[in-house]
């Protein structure tokens, strides 16, 4: 299993955006990781499921303490 940090996946400005979208899981897929995906794929140098990244990133974001309040 390959560890990643969103800094690695994700721009600051995609960091922002899924911190204003938390915890809506789909939007996250359709408005954040969907549109980026390809990129998203070759910073982390796999092939990537939208779904499954969106749950990571809601996951990461609420037990990380940067959830918005």
């Amino acid at each position: 299993m390959k560890t990643v940090k969103l800094g690695d996946m994700l721009t600051d400005a995609q960091l922002d955006r899924c911190r204003a979208l938390y915890p809506d899981r789909k939007r996250i897929r359709d408005e954040v990781i969907k549109p980026d995906m390809e990129a998203i794929n070759r910073r982390l140098g796999q092939e990537n499921d939208a779904d499954y990244l969106s749950f990571a990133i809601v996951h990461a974001i609420g037990s990380s303490g940067s959830a918005p309040s």
